[in-house]
């Protein structure tokens, strides 16, 4: 695993709230929404699934909202620590946006579509070469 040092003047999370507080302010200003090439629907299958800070089960929470069976948008996924439930286990962690708003991350394991330790399909995998790289790490 490769770790990438970079300077931002705002966390992604603070943006993210100012980006949605702005849009709810705004009332959208009946502008067609657009569809963000970047992001991917995926539904998270199990109940109660944590949403960590980052992509491991040592880091805190995200939020204390606790999902499931919803569907929630997912940015990338990368390869990290594995993590098993049941007869189900997956090294990939997917970034995602809880319907709450939060930014966070789920194992694969509780991400429908996948396999046991496959990337889930149509969600971008990080590399460390590129060309994809989760933007908030």
């Amino acid at each position: 695993m490769s770790s990438k040092i970079t300077t931002r003047l705002f966390s992604p999370r603070s943006l993210l709230a100012a980006l949605l507080g702005l849009t709810a302010l705004l009332g959208l200003m009946a502008v067609p929404a657009q569809a963000d090439p970047s992001v991917r629907p995926v539904h998270i299958w199990a109940s109660q699934v944590r949403v960590r800070e980052c992509a491991s089960t040592t880091c805190g929470l995200a939020t204390s909202e606790r999902l499931t069976n919803v569907t929630v948008q997912a940015f990338c996924q990368r390869w990290e620590e594995k993590v098993t439930d049941g007869s189900y286990y997956n090294h990939y962690w997917v970034e995602i946006i809880t319907p709450g708003g939060w930014l966070g991350w789920v194992s694969a394991v509780y991400v429908s579509g996948g396999s046991n330790d496959g990337p889930i399909p149509n969600v971008p995998v990080e590399t460390n070469s590129g060309p994809v790289y989760c933007e908030y790490p």
